[in-house]
């Protein structure tokens, strides 16, 4: 299963949403998940995730991982505002 996640960085701060990635992204891994892509914006106003998680309970081991959890407000005080969406591949 796959998750498309659009990320609004107009307001964000960029070096400390950077940080909380660099936290968070790791522990795909751990729970079977990766990411396959991530874009920015050119004008860096907005950043895409496709990632993929093998099960919902991988989905929901990663959002409630305890490492992940600890870092929430880093992710609140960034800014950074994102919208989660369940998606599949289509054609091709």
């Amino acid at each position: 299963m796959r998750r498309l996640v659009t990320i609004d960085l107009a307001g964000a701060d960029l070096a400390m949403f950077e940080a909380y990635e660099a936290k968070v992204l790791p522990l795909l891994e751990k729970y079977g998940a990766r990411l396959e892509m991530r874009v920015r914006s050119v004008d860096g106003q907005c950043e895409t995730h496709l990632l993929f998680f093998p099960d919902a309970q991988s989905v929901e081991g990663y959002r409630s991982d305890p490492n992940r959890v600890a870092v929430l407000t880093e992710w609140e005080r960034s800014g950074a505002k994102s919208s989660i969406v369940e998606v599949e591949r289509v054609g091709f």
